[in-house]
């Protein structure tokens, strides 16, 4: 079946998502690693006052994603727990004791 996919798998354009953003972190990466090996390979009369500045925030960008990224998870599982035990009834209550 086309819409039939494993458990634990997202939606099939999820991979695709996936493997983009990879390949934007390491082309992040590389271009940053180039941009600061220039910066100091270059005679410093000849090496851009931006190269540095450029170099250092595009290797700090996948840091920056992956920061982000735990933080919004970390918000929401709170968030879901919050849910959770807002809407269900704590176990030692009234409510859920049986006749006895």
């Amino acid at each position: 079946m086309p819409g039939n996919h494993q458990e634990g798998q997202g939606p099939p354009g999820a991979s695709v998502c996936l493997w983009l953003v990879t390949v934007l972190l390491l082309l992040s990466l590389l271009g940053g690693g180039a941009c600061l090996a220039a910066y100091i390979l270059l005679p410093p009369h000849e090496a851009p006052a931006w190269l540095a500045a450029v170099g250092l925030a595009l290797v700090a960008l996948p840091w920056a994603f992956w920061i982000v990224t735990c933080a919004y998870r970390c918000a929401k599982v709170r968030a879901n727990e919050s849910r959770t035990m807002a809407v269900a009834p704590a176990s030692g209550s009234m409510c859920s004791r049986s006749g006895s």
